[in-house]
Parts: C-alpha cells; structure tokens; sequence
C-alpha cells in the first residue's frame, strides 16, 4: 500500500529540516517514509505492508508535519 500527501506551505523547508531527523530512526518495519521538500511543498510518501501500520504510520506524521507547522508559524510571528 502507498499513501502520498502534498502540503503546501512557505515553510516546507524548514518543517522537513525540523523532521529529518525522525527519518533515521525507523519505528517500525511494517512501512517505510519518503519525506522530502521542493520549496513550497512538503512530500510525504508511506509505503506500508498492511492498513494497519498505514494507519499508525500516517497519524504519527500526519501529527509530526503539524506540529512543526505550527511551531513554524509560530516563529513568524516574532
């Protein structure tokens, strides 16, 4: 199974520099994570071996690309 999501954003670089790091160390075996970003879009691609760990894998960085989107929002703000 593969899932792709495109955000679009002006703070695609720094939100997949803020991520990067998580790419290293994977969470499980079940998917992988492509993460990339081409300016003013954040590229999330999963591939994973049942909806199961889909499902898990999409929420943590569903939940991941938000959080640091509103971090970065945030930092605009000063």
């Amino acid at each position: 199974m593969i899932a792709e999501s495109v955000f679009e954003t002006d703070g695609a670089d720094p939100i997949y520099l803020s991520l990067r790091p998580e790419l290293e160390t994977p969470v499980t075996d079940r998917s992988s994570i492509n993460l990339d970003s081409d300016g003013s879009r954040l590229i999330l691609k999963v591939i994973a071996f049942d909806i199961i760990s889909m499902r898990s894998t999409l929420n943590t960085w569903l939940r991941l690309i938000q959080v640091a989107s509103e971090v970065y929002d945030c930092s605009m703000d000063f």
